[in-house]
């Protein structure tokens, strides 16, 4: 027996459900590919279009532009609607953390012209967008958020995390170096003080890790000193002469 066609073995759709699941996915395409011009087309014949994607779409049409990096496309919506720029996806990430991760530098930096406060925008777990390219290593969108919010340097997550201690957590060293050279260039010394919820820092975690190479970096100051002076902890005996060799 012949089965019917998967979509009436599924449901009737409306007239109005099709066509908006349609221009949903016309749109998203455009946005992947980055068709500017196609979307002034689509503007010029509704002018609303934007609105009901908004509305009735669990995706997020700048989301998709961000993630495959289409800047022109970026900057399109975010001229036509500047308001979407402070929304969070339901994993609780703005369109600034996904540039970030993502090491979009020229879309961070876009973002930015529309609104520099999003640079300290808390998303999931209180993490900034610095926390996000500090994690991924993304070197460029660093100096750019560190440029245009320095105040970003002591942000921590909801465990007490600066962007420096996830750098090292998650073995991003030239992250780290970059983070570092900031911090003393400005005149910061006080971020390497900062501990965690577990009371690390950033000297404890890289000796608890074995990174050396961080060790050395971060001893490399006068300011930091050439001991850690915590108490001592089980995973961190807090002396430079521990060092892994």
């Amino acid at each position: 027996m012949l089965r019917p066609p998967l979509a009436k073995t599924i449901l009737f759709p409306s007239s109005k459900e099709l066509l908006t699941n349609t221009m949903d996915a016309i749109l998203f395409e455009a946005a992947q590919r980055g068709e500017v011009n196609f979307l002034q087309q689509l503007l010029r014949e509704n002018p609303l279009i934007l609105d009901n994607v908004a509305l009735l779409s669990t995706e997020n049409l700048l989301n998709v532009a961000l993630i495959t990096g289409n800047v022109s496309f970026v900057k399109e919506i975010t001229r036509l609607k500047p308001h979407f720029v402070k929304e969070l996806n339901q994993d609780g990430f703005s369109h600034m953390h996904i540039a970030a991760a993502h090491g979009h530098v020229e879309i961070v930096k876009e973002l930015i012209e529309v609104d520099p406060n999003l640079c300290r925008l808390e998303g999931r777990e209180k993490r900034t967008p610095l926390h996000y390219a500090a994690i991924k290593g993304r070197v460029e969108v660093i100096n750019v958020l560190l440029c245009s919010c320095p105040e970003c340097i002591v942000a921590v997550t909801v465990e007490r995390e600066t962007a420096l201690h996830l750098a090292v957590k998650n073995h991003q060293f030239q992250a780290t170096e970059v983070l570092v050279k900031w911090i003393r260039e400005n005149n910061k010394d006080e971020v390497f003080s900062i501990t965690d919820e577990q009371r690390n820092t950033v000297l404890h975690l890289a000796i608890w890790k074995r990174q050396r190479q961080v060790v050395e970096l971060l001893l490399d100051s006068r300011l930091v000193g050439s001991k850690c002076h915590e108490p001592l902890r089980p995973h961190c005996t807090g002396c430079a002469a521990n060092v892994p060799q």
